[in-house]
């Protein structure tokens, strides 16, 4: 890893999850899970192994990547007092680089897992793309997955009019000043963007897109870069797409 992966900015994160809190562990062929006694994880992790199995499969054969030697470790949380008291963030999930650790805020109402998390994970190789792409490529991966009662389609028509203009949301620190009530639109209209370049130009063609960013470079930058593989700029794709999610 390089010194970009373990910088990754994480400013109230903390490591009490590592101690003895009880943790229930179960490993599987990719995987070891962390959950505690009476929660709604341990209940589902049947359905839970299966789900990421399955997730875990499909993203190294369409990224045509090798598997990992390490596995994914992930920590389920009852509530997000708990997620807050052990890892220092109450937000549904968060994908740790250094670690090769995933923390899920995992309740009867939020079930936040599937492929987002693992794409963040297993993507590395490629590489940290700007935040816009990063959680683009996560959500085409995951896409057909209903998030709070939606799919991503439903969710981008409903917000297409709050989303900020591509010039202001396209690098790391843009992606993470998102407004949090919207948060669904911006992965979304994130989701469809890389959605429809990977259909049209393949994905090849987006992988070396995608290694050929990176976290320091500003729009300017990355739009040269896109250019040179998409053959139009940013802003004219991004309109669009916003146009043909709207209609």
């Amino acid at each position: 890893m390089n010194n970009e992966v373990i910088n990754q900015y994480l400013p109230t994160y903390k490591e009490d999850f590592k101690n003895d809190q009880g943790w229930i562990r179960k490993e599987t062929l990719h995987y070891i899970f962390h959950y505690f006694s009476n929660s709604v994880a341990e209940r589902d992790i049947g359905i839970i192994i299966g789900i990421q199995e399955e997730s875990f499969r499909r993203i190294i054969d369409f990224l045509n990547i090798e598997s990992p030697k390490q596995k994914i470790r992930y920590y389920f949380y009852p509530d997000r007092e708990t997620k807050i008291k052990f890892m220092g963030d109450g937000g549904y999930a968060q994908a740790i680089f250094k670690d090769y650790i995933i923390h899920i805020l995992y309740t009867e109402e939020h079930k936040p897992i599937g492929e987002h998390e693992d794409t963040h994970l297993l993507s590395l190789p490629f590489g940290l793309a700007t935040g816009f792409f990063a959680e683009g490529l996560a959500e085409y991966l995951s896409w057909g997955r209903i998030v709070m009662g939606k799919t991503k389609e439903e969710w981008l028509k409903e917000g297409i009019n709050k989303i900020l203009p591509i010039e202001k949301i396209l690098t790391h620190q843009d992606w993470m000043e998102t407004p949090n009530d919207n948060f669904m639109y911006y992965y979304s209209f994130a989701g469809s963007f890389v959605k429809k370049l990977i259909e049209q130009f393949g994905i090849d063609n987006f992988k070396l897109f995608y290694k050929s960013i990176n976290r320091n470079m500003n729009f300017s930058e990355i739009n040269t870069v896109f250019t040179e593989y998409f053959k139009d700029g940013i802003s004219s794709f991004s309109k669009i797409i916003l146009v043909q999610s709207g209609n």
